[in-house]
């Protein structure tokens, strides 16, 4: 049989779906403080990385994982900041690119020092943020981020540290379903 197919409808039922990875670079700005210290240190800003990965079980969710990470060269070696977290992204309006997030799990404050040792704490972080995804395919979308993480390290005896770190950065993410698949 012929028969006229006609257009092709390319606009997406649903923008999400399938499992997805996203990865980001950005510029984020650190600070930290003391328990027993009244302000945080002045801000210091650097190069960021993030990797994201998970599953989409509705078009408005994400589940997934998170791997944050700041770093910064000192004369001794390289500070950083690095959280690994079980977060998740709401998509309020179905068919925008709009999300907030937030997320929970650990951080880790250090320096490797430039002799191969390295110093550092292990502690609870959480993270809040938003976006937006500006589909370029079915498959790929790129869009600007804001993301702020928290992290607090306690040691007995000692002060408990907490270091903060606020991200502005841009995103490319893959899907595997959705946008009208």
């Amino acid at each position: 049989r012929d028969r006229d197919r006609g257009i092709v409808e390319l606009a997406p039922e649903a923008a999400r779906g399938g499992f997805y990875f996203g990865a980001g670079l950005g510029a984020g700005r650190e600070s930290y403080k003391y328990s027993d210290g009244l302000n945080y240190t002045d801000g210091l800003t650097k190069p960021t990385i993030s990797l994201r990965f998970g599953g989409t079980p509705n078009p408005t969710t994400r589940i997934g994982g998170e791997i944050f990470a700041w770093g910064s060269e000192v004369p001794e070696g390289t500070e950083s900041f690095a959280a690994f977290l079980i977060s998740a992204q709401i998509y309020p309006m179905r068919d925008a690119g709009l999300y907030v997030k937030g997320g929970g799990g650990m951080a880790r404050s250090g320096i490797d020092y430039n002799n191969g040792s390295s110093s550092y704490e292990t502690g609870f972080a959480w993270n809040v943020g938003a976006g937006y995804d500006i589909a370029l395919s079915r498959a790929v979308g790129l869009g600007p981020m804001v993301d702020f993480y928290q992290g607090s390290f306690t040691r007995r005896n000692e002060p408990t540290l907490t270091e903060r770190v606020m991200n502005i950065g841009v995103q490319v993410t893959f899907q595997t379903g959705g946008r009208g698949r």
